[in-house]
């Protein structure tokens, strides 16, 4: 008896489903013959009614079994499952119809076969429905919280299935009222119980009239642009927006369509996510010991995770600041703990120092990411941006050099070309030095790109802190605009740059067009639920020692050329001799004592194309003409792009493709 209870506890659910598929049968054939014959069965047809009672109680309960039907969740029924139940209906209505008719023929009338398995399917929808409702119901009365109106926009599946999951978890805080769709066939529809009211231009009307609380952007796959426009319409609106997780964290990662998440900066870039050729950079880091300058800084942490996946033998982290390169460890502790890496406090301006860690380590390959980059900073101390940037990678380069490295890569900025700035100036010069060591044993290349979202210094944490302290939000021009990529995709795209890489080359990763930073203030503002201009004031304050309006990442008279993979360009100039960089050199370490104003005339007198501004902004007349090149320079490499989709992808064949 013990026994005989413990298995009724154990399996009380199935045999609840197994004697309500019993009920649901019994019940269905008995009205079936009631709605037959007008609920007055004459007697002659009572025996065969009796049959086929036996019949189906014997065979549909276990067929409807065997097709799946107590496998459907009773409270989270949706149409695909009554798919699933009418093709248990029709196995076990063929089976127990082909018994009968071979066992007594004609005693069962055939319009009785068709009633029965129709209300069969009938009550095993309708009481799963009745669970369902009954769930929602008493969740909703748990839910412990006002519900925030919230309004979706997007009526596609994604938002059909944020509705649908909402009323299913009250506790999540939102009651939706309603869509907002740009699809114009939907506008005026009921859509699962509630209206489509419009498209986004109707949003700011429908929000107040409707009293919602919070938007939603049930739009998986939508970036750039449109989603930009989405949040304008939110912020014209007055109402904080959030949005689902993208497609690909909904793949990639244990997202549920209902962890809702702040719209971010990275989703309004609208960036296509990068495709590596992991198999090339697998077979030059796997194995290697690289050794990473710069490592606790934000590019500098990021290549250090991205190199830890392809497995190197050891990762060297090099840099001077002694709590970042700690956090980094400690991070690596966690979430590499398959990778060896060495935290190593050092200056890279030491070329004796740098040439023994290279022999102890036996490093195979070095990312250069240590630098001075903030512009007016160094506007105030050229001489530290020369000693570090300039002396930096010189004393690496020969340590390199002599340490017989496999390959030498080097990040350079968007800022050196045509450079206004100190900071500029000396990442040309770097970019130089690395340019003229060609030839030898070691691959030297240099990587060079813009700005960097999120990274130490730049624009978005400043107007992060500004936001949170309630404004103002600080610019510098109306027309300032600069190129933006993600921190991981920078170092994905040197990885790659890396892998591609001979000699004697400038790789310039293709970071689409470029962005006004006002508008990306502005966006700022909205992401964080307020308004400019009346939550938060927007405020010029004129541009800064060293800086240029528009940046540029190439000039048109240099020859590009496509590399194999899509987003990197390679700038094929002329050869930097390895005499002319040296004397260069020596001529700046000759100089020690100079002042400010006679480095920067040093630095021009060496780089003609360096403009210094004598701790003065770039004037407005140069910085337009260098945003008059930018649409002819875009145009040039989207020229490039379609014309090396049809490029082999040998290096023999790249010089095919360049472009005066």
């Amino acid at each position: 008896m013990v026994r005989f209870r413990q298995y009724l506890m154990k399996h009380r659910r199935r045999l609840l489903r197994m004697a309500i598929n019993f009920a649901v049968v019994g019940i269905s054939g008995a009205v079936a013959y009631l709605l037959r014959f007008d609920f007055q069965i004459p007697p002659e047809w009572i025996p065969g009614a009796m049959a086929a009672m036996l019949c189906w109680l014997a065979v549909q309960p276990f067929a409807l079994q065997a097709a799946g039907w107590n496998r459907i969740g009773w409270h989270r029924i949706s149409l695909p499952d009554v798919g699933l139940l009418l093709r248990g209906v029709c196995i076990a209505a063929s089976i127990s119809s082909a018994i009968l008719l071979l066992l007594r023929p004609g005693a069962v009338p055939r319009s009785v076969f068709f009633l029965q398995a129709a209300l069969v399917l009938l009550l095993a929808v309708s009481t799963r429905v009745a669970a369902r409702l009954a769930v929602e119901r008493r969740e909703r009365g748990f839910a412990a919280k006002p519900l925030r109106r919230a309004l979706i926009y997007g009526a596609g599946s994604a938002g059909q299935s944020l509705l649908r999951e909402l009323r299913r978890k009250p506790q999540i805080g939102y009651r939706p009222i309603g869509f907002v769709d740009d699809n114009e066939s939907l506008h005026g529809q009921i859509v699962q119980g509630v209206p489509v009211f419009g498209d986004g231009g109707v949003l700011g009307r429908v929000a107040a009239d409707q009293a919602v609380d919070e938007i939603l952007i049930a739009l998986p796959s939508i970036r750039g642009e449109r989603l930009t426009k989405i949040v304008t319409f939110c912020d014209q609106a007055g109402r904080p927006c959030k949005t689902i997780p993208s497609v690909e964290e909904l793949i990639h990662k244990p997202e549920r369509l209902t962890d809702l998440r702040q719209v971010n900066l990275e989703d309004l870039l609208g960036r296509d996510p990068v495709q590596l050729d992991l198999g090339a950079i697998s077979r030059e880091i796997a194995g290697r010991v690289v050794l990473v300058t710069g490592a606790a800084g934000s590019i500098g942490s990021e290549i250090c995770r991205q190199v830890a996946s392809f497995r190197p033998r050891q990762i060297v982290a090099l840099d001077s600041a002694e709590t970042p390169l700690f956090d980094l460890e400690n991070e690596f502790k966690e979430r590499f703990a398959d990778c060896p890496m060495l935290p190593t406090i050092g200056d890279v301006r030491e070329e004796q120092r740098m040439l023994r860690l290279m022999q102890a380590c036996a490093v195979e390959m070095v990312f250069h990411a240590a630098a001075y980059k903030h512009v007016p900073m160094m506007e105030r101390h050229p001489s530290a941006a020369i000693t570090n940037n300039v002396f930096g990678t010189y004393a690496l380069v020969n340590a390199s050099e002599r340490a017989g490295i496999r390959q030498f890569v080097m990040i350079s900025t968007d800022k050196a070309v045509r450079p206004s700035s100190v900071m500029g100036a000396t990442k040309r010069l770097a970019e130089l030095i690395v340019k003229s060591r060609s030839g030898g044993a070691t691959r030297f290349v240099s990587v060079r790109f813009g700005n960097v979202l999120g990274s130490n210094g730049s624009v978005v944490p400043i107007f992060e802190r500004q936001i949170r302290k309630g404004g103002p939000v600080t610019v510098t021009h109306p027309d300032m605009r600069r190129y933006f990529m993600t921190i991981p995709e920078a170092a994905q795209l040197v990885l790659q740059a890396m892998a591609l890489g001979t000699s004697d080359e400038i790789f310039v990763l293709d970071m689409g067009s470029p962005v006004r930073i006002g508008d990306l203030a502005r966006s700022l503002i909205a992401l964080h639920g307020k308004l400019p201009g009346r939550d938060i004031e927007l405020e010029y304050t004129g541009l800064r020692p060293g800086e240029k309006l528009f940046e540029e990442l190439y000039l048109s008279d240099e020859n590009l050329v496509r590399s194999v993979h899509e987003k990197i360009l390679v700038l094929k100039g002329d050869t930097v001799s390895r005499s002319w960089v040296d004397e260069r050199i020596s001529t700046l370490q000759d100089n020690p004592a100079l002042d400010a104003r006679q480095l920067r005339a040093l630095l021009h007198s060496i780089l003609p194309d360096y403009t210094p501004t004598d701790g003065h902004p770039v004037s407005n007349d140069r910085s337009r003409e260098a945003a008059a090149g930018i649409e002819s320079l875009v145009a040039m490499r989207n020229s490039i792009s379609a014309t090396a989709l049809h490029a082999e992808t040998s290096r023999a064949d790249l010089d095919a493709w360049e472009v005066a």
